[in-house]
C-alpha cells in the first residue's frame, strides 16, 4: 500500500512538474497602452502596424492603426506574408472572440514593409495591402478562449499558446 502512495505521489510531482514547465514565459506582452514606442528607428521603408485578426473574407487582419498611433475607426485590412502569429500561434489567441461583452480580440503589433498588390486575389474592398512581415509583438492584457486554462497569464505567451512547441 505505501509503495502504490509513493508510486502515485511520483506521478503527481512528474505531472505537475511539466504542466509548470509548460506554463513558462516563451515571448512577453507589451503595454496595451497605444503610446508605444517603436524599438529604435526603424529602417527605412518599415511600418509597425497595430491589427486583429479579421472575421471577413479576404484579408486575415483589421487593421487599427500604425507604429505608435491607433486610428480612430475601421481603416482597412491586410494579408501579412513572412512571420505571421496565425501561423505560429493557437486559434486560441489568434482568433479569439467569444461575443461576451467585455471580451476583445487580441491585438498584435506586426513589423515589416508595407505594399499594396494588384490581381484577381486582392481589391480595395477585401483588402489590398500585404505587409512583408520580419516579427511581431502582442499587447497585453492576452485574451484566451482555452477552457482548461482559465489561469493563464495574461501578460505573456506560453509553450501551450503555440502551435508546436518552440
Amino acid at each position: 500500500m505505501k509503495k502504490l502512495k509513493l508510486i502515485l505521489v511520483f506521478i503527481a510531482v512528474i505531472l505537475i512538474a511539466f504542466i509548470f514547465i509548460q506554463e513558462l514565459p516563451v515571448k512577453h506582452a507589451i503595454s496595451a497602452e497605444f503610446d508605444y514606442i517603436p524599438k529604435g528607428e526603424l529602417p527605412l521603408g518599415e511600418i509597425e502596424i497595430i491589427c486583429e485578426h479579421s472575421d471577413v473574407s479576404g484579408a486575415d487582419w483589421k487593421i487599427l492603426g500604425y507604429n505608435n498611433h491607433l486610428f480612430p475607426s475601421t481603416n482597412g485590412y491586410m494579408y501579412v506574408e513572412g512571420i505571421n502569429p496565425l501561423n505560429e500561434l493557437s486559434e486560441f489567441i489568434t482568433i479569439y472572440d467569444n461575443g461576451v461583452a467585455g471580451y476583445k480580440k487580441n491585438r498584435f503589433i506586426i513589423k515589416g514593409v508595407l505594399e499594396k498588390r494588384e490581381g484577381p486575389r486582392y481589391n480595395e474592398q477585401d483588402g489590398n495591402l500585404v505587409l512583408i512581415s520580419k516579427g511581431w509583438e502582442i499587447l497585453s492584457p492576452i485574451s484566451r478562449r482555452d477552457f482548461f486554462r482559465p489561469y493563464a497569464s495574461k501578460s505573456y505567451l506560453s509553450k501551450w499558446d503555440y502551435k508546436s512547441s518552440k
